[in-house]
């Protein structure tokens, strides 16, 4: 089958659009995406969707327009995502109303009847003990009533509604286990753990300075009594995996459990350095079994020609 996939970005990715045409002999139900930022996304300021989202909706409705008259080719519903690691409610509620209305405007204008809306995903998880997650009830709760309130109003039937929860259900049940190789105490500075791993399997540090919580898994119970900055491998200066985080008093060959990498962190991963990727284990009920297996030296240069 061949396709053909059209973005259109605007404003620092505040929208985006993806549409699939299909060929001639095929017939297809397709959903459009609406990318929207509604808040601070890390550690980059983007302004608010709210006051900018009428003239990405002009495009998506003209786009969607083009695509009803195709015989081929049936809009079956709309799509969103606001973002990720998100605390609150307030920012679901206001993007399940916006795309209410547009599946209203939809309705009125081009007699469009969406039967399905997803509203993406984006729930915040507890990475560390500031954070504060929000209960899957609360969300659906809060989201249903705008849905409903909204296809009221606008008079439209009640789409079947699908959420994306990935993230809050794959993180925390996945532990990225180290072994402690060196301790550095620079007095008055830092005191440095070295692991056995870094940025190469878990780069969001570096990327965007993601806070993680850990234990000494051989000593899971200890007081943490000290502030430590647990480094890589990698010899580079932002291969960080915790940085000034209280911990236990740690010693050399110490194994170290960072917690909720279960996403974002193997998918991420990659072979810098030319380090091989570890294993990745599956345990339940005091079983365990290795489902990617750790590769080897030799698994880095099989695609070598010279």
């Amino acid at each position: 089958m061949l396709f053909t996939s059209i973005s259109f970005l605007y404003y620092f990715l505040p929208a985006l659009i993806i549409i699939y045409f299909i060929t001639p002999k095929k017939y297809k139900n397709i959903i459009y995406l609406i990318h929207i930022i509604t808040r601070k996304c890390w550690n980059i300021d983007i302004f608010s969707f709210y006051n900018t989202h009428a003239l990405l909706f002009v495009k998506a409705f003209e786009i969607i327009e083009k695509a009803s008259k195709m015989s081929n080719v049936k809009v079956n519903g709309v799509h969103c995502h606001i973002g990720s690691q998100i605390f609150d409610i307030e920012p679901f509620c206001k993007a399940a109303e916006i795309m209410m209305n547009f599946v209203g405007d939809l309705k009125d204008k081009l007699g469009l009847e969406i039967d399905n809306l997803n509203l993406g995903g984006g729930y915040g998880i507890m990475y560390t003990e500031n954070d504060d997650p929000v209960p899957y009830d609360e969300y659906i709760q809060h989201v249903s009533e705008v849905v409903k309130a909204t296809a009221e109003k606008r008079g439209v039937k009640l789409p079947f509604i699908l959420m994306e929860p990935g993230r809050s259900i794959i993180a925390p049940a996945g532990i990225t286990l180290y072994t402690v190789g060196g301790i550095k105490d620079i007095k008055n500075v830092r005191k440095y753990v070295s692991v056995d791993g870094g940025m190469g399997d878990n780069p969001r540090y570096i990327l965007y300075e993601s806070e993680y919580e850990a234990v000494v898994a051989n000593n899971a119970n200890a007081e943490r009594t000290e502030k430590v900055t647990v480094a890589g491998k990698c010899c580079e200066s932002g291969d960080i995996l915790l940085k000034d985080a209280m911990m236990p008093e740690i010693k050399v060959g110490d194994t170290l459990a960072v917690l909720a990498t279960g996403a974002y962190n193997y998918s991420m991963a990659s072979n810098y350095n030319r380090i091989p990727r570890a294993a990745v284990v599956a345990v339940s009920d005091g079983k365990a079994k290795v489902v990617v297996k750790r590769e080897s030296y030799e698994d880095l240069i099989k695609n070598d020609v010279l």
